[in-house]
């Protein structure tokens, strides 16, 4: 039985037929001038034709400074098992499970970290696999071990993400998964193997630090020796920069450091009709303050085929809003109308930055807009 594992280079071959012979321009939105900061509550100047500087690194540095390699494929046996385990509980096809992450485990028993209430365990070191598992939306945690003979479909408890035992893998997934809900278009679902490393400082005693890596995205978490703690937590992308700082508690609550963005969206319908050797100049990005708020007006050239998600993400006063390609990739191109709103920004000036479009590991992410806003 073969592990359904995203393959967005394949999906991109499938879909190259479906929209007949178009022209093949390049997939990217054409950049601007950065407008300048506006002083009152009043429309920013209008974008210009020159190209858009090139963006700057963001203050915060890059977690760990040791090259790391993905983490290596698991063995057939204890991946199938976990699997088709999970799709006979869900009353499934294995082919509509698909495996978004994995970490080997020493489970302190024979309950593979999974215990059940009445039950007797040997009290073994048993190696084996955690896996994270996606299944109609939905994410569920599989362990095994070595062979894949024992499987357990694990409920995540209060107790079991401070448990060290585990690991801090336990409570990265759970991370991932809220961040995955809570800021679809961040895009971290299509990031399918994420590498783990220990960053902890020497001199730190008490206080581990660890970092999650895939593609260009990084997690990075510090776990303080102390009850029922809270784990700081910052997704940092390699172009970007930040877009989200917060805490996850033993119980699972997660907190943002700030209040979270009142952020919404509308993508229009692609239009098809704009002849393909205009759309770069067609693209573009306008920021306004308009009562309180801002307000995102862009012009984005992309893939025909696209189903476009947006998350808004602060750092400070850096606000920026990512934009990730959730349907599929083809060759023909067209632009998308969009309209975004943020609200609730507390008094300030904040430079808005948007990026764009990702899709999986063929399309990465480019700045195509950056403004000065100010909220009186």
């Amino acid at each position: 039985m073969k592990i359904r594992y995203l393959a967005p280079l394949f999906l991109l071959i499938l879909t190259l037929v479906a929209c007949g012979p178009r022209p093949e321009p390049t997939p990217q939105a054409a950049t601007n001038t950065p407008l300048q900061p506006a002083p009152t509550e009043t429309p920013l100047p209008p974008r210009q034709t020159s190209p858009l500087p090139e963006p700057e690194r963001s203050p915060l540095p890059q977690p760990g400074q040791s090259p790391i390699s993905p983490l290596p494929t698991p063995p057939e046996p204890p991946a199938t098992a976990a699997v088709t385990f999970l799709a006979d509980e869900l009353g499934i096809s294995p082919d509509d499970v698909t495996v978004r992450s994995f970490e080997p485990v020493n489970w302190p028993d024979t309950s593979l970290g999974c215990p059940e209430p009445g039950m007797m365990y040997a009290q073994v070191i048993t190696p084996g696999y955690s896996f994270l598992l996606e299944a109609a939306g939905e994410q569920y945690e599989v362990h095994t071990d070595l062979t894949g003979e024992s499987v357990a479909l694990c409920e995540p408890s209060a107790e079991s993400l401070s448990d060290p035992a585990n690991g801090p893998g336990r409570a990265f997934r759970s991370l991932l998964t809220h961040l995955t809900q809570a800021s679809p278009g961040f895009g971290l679902d299509q990031m399918e193997e994420w590498a783990q490393q220990d960053i902890t400082k020497a001199a730190m005693e008490g206080i581990s630090t660890w970092a999650w890596r895939s593609g260009e995205w990084t997690i990075e978490m510090t776990f303080p020796a102390v009850p029922q703690p809270a784990y700081e937590s910052v997704v940092f992308h390699q172009r970007a920069g930040t877009v989200w700082r917060g805490t996850l508690e033993a119980e699972g609550h997660v907190t943002p450091f700030y209040k979270p963005l009142a952020f919404s969206f509308e993508v229009k319908p692609c239009d098809e009709t704009i002849p393909a050797d205009t759309l770069d100049e067609w693209a573009g990005v306008d920021v306004t303050v308009q009562d309180g708020g801002v307000t995102i007006d862009q012009h984005a050239a992309y893939v025909c085929c696209a189903e476009l998600a947006l998350s808004a993400g602060r750092d400070g006063d850096v606000i920026r809003v990512i934009e990730t390609n959730a349907g599929q990739a083809c060759r023909c191109m067209c632009g998308y109308p969009i309209k975004a709103t943020l609200t609730g920004l507390p008094s300030g000036t904040y430079t808005v930055e948007v990026w764009g479009v990702q899709h999986f590991d063929v399309h990465p992410l480019e700045l195509l807009g950056r403004a000065e806003a100010t909220i009186a």
